[in-house]
């Protein structure tokens, strides 16, 4: 079996039982550390949040080959053109934009990846269209770009309470797509910009267990991934370390597996995942038993 194939977990859905920091794990005998070895979601000079020259696909796997890398995913933003509705700063990132990208470079040591990070708005309102989902290896779907006010968040959600319902709301509303899930990743849900005007740590905290849990343990099943973004995890965050990590708690109790991501925007931003993930993958006792890989098999 490649490396690159996820085996079936031991105890996927099974619920793992803690005792402080210490993981009492159902596969007792998996004892490899949780590989550093992938960002399987970076922007290129493609995305409008990025614009930076800098930021080519060459650049990104440059980075990726001198860190040990042996995979570096490009995801630029979209929203696919035969999906009607689209706010006026997705309009231009389409997919012949992000497609210009290829061909991506290749390495012998990296193997790079063509995905996307496209929107949900809620409801049936997903940025990229079925009939186009087997154009991407990898798509990348933020449940919580909350800070789009009046497009992907209502303007009556104006307390953390309120954003927290509608955090899991919209995780349960994602389980209708019939979406390739063994090639999908649930981006950010740690993410400050859940209600970036408030206390976004308190909207981790008040999301509710049961749900939460449900939603989870149907995306273990379905077998996708679940993003731990680092650039979630500046400066102090261990002041909040409970509310940081308790949606990635209560995923791994379920039997979700992990991967990382820098969401880099810049050159400078990449380095996240080899300075921030030792730490939190410890704080979370992941081993390789949790590790999410993109498939290898060929795209629907």
């Amino acid at each position: 079996m490649s490396k690159w194939q996820n085996p079936p977990k031991h105890a996927v859905g099974a619920k793992r039982r803690r005792q402080g920091e210490e993981v009492f794990s159902t596969n007792p005998t998996m004892t490899a550390p949780f590989p550093i070895d992938h960002d399987l979601h970076c922007h290129s000079v493609l995305s409008s949040c990025s614009s930076d020259p800098a930021m080519t696909p060459q650049a990104i796997l440059d980075f990726a080959r001198a860190h040990g890398y042996t995979c570096q995913c490009v995801t630029d933003h979209l929203w696919d053109a035969a999906v009607p509705g689209a706010s006026k700063w997705y309009e231009p990132q389409d997919i012949d934009h992000v497609r210009a990208s290829l061909p991506l470079p290749t390495d012998p040591q990296v193997r790079m990846v063509f995905g996307c990070e496209t929107e949900f708005c809620g409801g049936g309102k997903l940025g990229l269209a079925p009939e186009n989902y087997g154009l991407f290896d990898f798509i990348v779907v933020p449940p919580n770009h909350f800070h789009m006010k009046g497009f992907v968040r209502p303007e009556s959600v104006n307390t953390e309470a309120l954003a927290a319902d509608l955090l899991v709301e919209r995780l349960e509303q994602l389980l209708a797509f019939n979406l390739p899930w063994e090639r999908v990743g649930i981006a950010h849900i740690s993410g400050g910009l859940v209600f970036s005007e408030g206390d976004g740590p308190l909207v981790l905290r008040l999301v509710d267990e049961a749900r939460i849990r449900a939603v989870m343990r149907a995306f273990a099943e379905r077998g996708a991934g679940i993003e731990i973004n680092l650039a979630c995890f500046g400066p102090h965050w261990r002041d909040r370390e409970d509310d940081r990590l308790r949606l990635y708690r209560l995923a791994r109790e379920e039997g979700c597996r992990f991967y990382l991501a820098s969401d880099a925007h810049h050159p400078t931003d990449l380095s996240v995942v080899p300075d921030r993930a030792p730490e939190v993958v410890g704080l979370l006792g992941l081993t390789a038993d949790d590790l999410y890989r993109i498939p290898h098999a060929p795209r629907p």
